[in-house]
């Protein structure tokens, strides 16, 4: 639930009752709709309650506020709640003319918006401006979409994702500046050893194994093909992984499977990675940590699980995303989902999760790495009925709302993070927020 501050601004000579009222209808609209909005009667009419009023919401762990503009306002009353502020996630919010009594009538706050806004601009803050009667869906939509992306970038920042290994196959994109995502972006990365998670899972008791079969069945088919012993060594696997994000407090986890776990171990570690995403645990693997960071935010952003694919192919606007055996049950159906032993491939053993993501509308996205920066590409698109990968992987066809040929174009990796439904706004919010450049399909 996203905790966000609601400060309001005026001048002493405009106070009313309409200014409590149209206050009141942002803030139950918001509550209604699962945020948690602290705010006081404090009416801040000069420099001496907005800066007080301020250091009182920080006090109470807001993850961004919210400048109410209630009527005209003088510019040091707002600086001074904006100074003790501005460290956080900013929204600024006006309102126009409103009726009463069969009249419009005016508090000033249109006015103050269009002023306050442009000394916003002109110092550079980094903030959402939102203009628009207070009992409006559109417009309570517009600040749900900024609360939500102000709780995500506040969470990143509390982010602590586990990784097994580093990048599979030399995969240069898949490489990633430690302190630079720490400082700049937010998330913690605690890295360990395959060894060590190896010798957790030889470790793990069969009654914990059983408990976690049983769980899969009542999610999946499982083969008659696969065998006790390699759906038990991938289980055990999956224990020790959840066991690891218990005790380390991970909100995500990234496992290199190759080489150390597809050719040696000999347990590609598809479902129980898979099983780990719907245990409340971001996860993918190949130790693309921009990619499990770009799932870790798309989580935040939308409240639901996330899978990712390869960017394989692509015919006409439609592009099939699609991993090497990685999907989260969630995104299949009973009826669908099933695991199997790997595709037939010399230098991979164990099994592999067996079914096609559900039709749907999905957003598209990864956060790029770029020298010193961050930039986000992002699109949504309509899932498509799909078939399996070559007979076996995991697979989405997304017909793109955008130009297929600005996504080639913007190729930045192979790995894309997928979510159901369209969380464009709470990206573009998210970017504003971190002063990154978000390019849209």
């Amino acid at each position: 639930m996203p905790k966000i501050g609601l400060l309001t601004l005026c001048h002493t000579d405009y106070i009313c009752q309409a200014i409590n009222n149209q206050r009141d209808n942002i803030a139950n609209a918001l509550r209604d709709k699962g945020v948690d909005v602290v705010y006081s009667d404090t009416l801040c009419d000069d420099f001496a309650k907005a800066s007080a009023e301020a250091r009182r919401l920080i006090k109470e762990d807001v993850e961004g506020v919210i400048f109410f503009l209630g009527s005209w306002i003088e510019c040091p009353t707002a600086m001074a709640a904006v100074r003790e502020m501005e460290h956080l996630p900013m929204c600024l919010f006006g309102f126009p003319m409103y009726e009463e009594n069969g009249r419009l009538e005016s508090t000033g706050a249109y006015v103050s918006y269009a002023m306050f806004k442009g000394v916003m601009d002109r110092v550079g803050y980094a903030y959402k401006g939102v203009l628009g009667n207070t009992d409006d869906p559109a417009v309570h939509e517009q600040l749900l979409s900024f609360c939500v992306a102000a709780s995500a970038s506040e969470r990143m920042k509390r982010t602590r994702i586990g990784l097994v290994g580093y990048t599979s196959m030399s995969i240069y994109t898949g490489t990633f500046d430690h302190v630079l995502l720490r400082a700049i972006v937010g998330p913690e990365v605690e890295q360990m050893d395959s060894y060590t998670l190896i010798n957790m899972a030889e470790a793990v008791s069969d009654a914990e194994v059983d408990e976690a079969i049983d769980w899969l069945k009542a999610r999946s088919r499982i083969r008659t093909e696969v065998t006790s012993e390699s759906l038990r060594k991938a289980i055990r696997l999956y224990v020790a992984m959840k066991k690891t994000c218990n005790d380390k407090a991970l909100d995500a986890f990234n496992i290199k499977c190759q080489y150390e776990f597809s050719k040696e171990y000999k347990a590609v570690p598809c479902v129980p990675a898979s099983m780990l995403a719907d245990s409340g645990v971001v996860s993918s693997c190949e130790g693309d940590m921009m990619l499990t960071v770009s799932m870790t935010l798309m989580h935040y952003l939308s409240g639901a699980p996330v899978s990712y694919g390869d960017s394989m192919n692509n015919n006409g606007n439609v592009v099939k995303f699609s991993s090497c055996g990685f999907n989260p049950f969630s995104f299949g159906t009973k009826e669908t989902c099933e695991v199997r032993n790997f595709m037939p491939h010399p230098g991979f053993t164990g099994i592999q999760t067996s079914f096609v993501l559900r039709p749907g509308r999905v957003t598209v996205m990864r956060l790029v790495e770029d020298v010193g920066s961050y930039h986000i590409v992002y699109m949504t698109g309509e899932g498509l009925e799909t078939e399996l990968r070559q007979g076996y992987m995991p697979a989405l066809d997304v017909r793109l709302d955008g130009d297929v040929q600005k996504f080639l174009e913007n190729l930045s990796g192979q790995h894309y993070a997928i979510v159901y439904g369209d969380i464009s706004d709470r990206i573009e919010d998210y970017a504003r927020i971190m002063g990154f450049d978000a390019i849209r399909i």
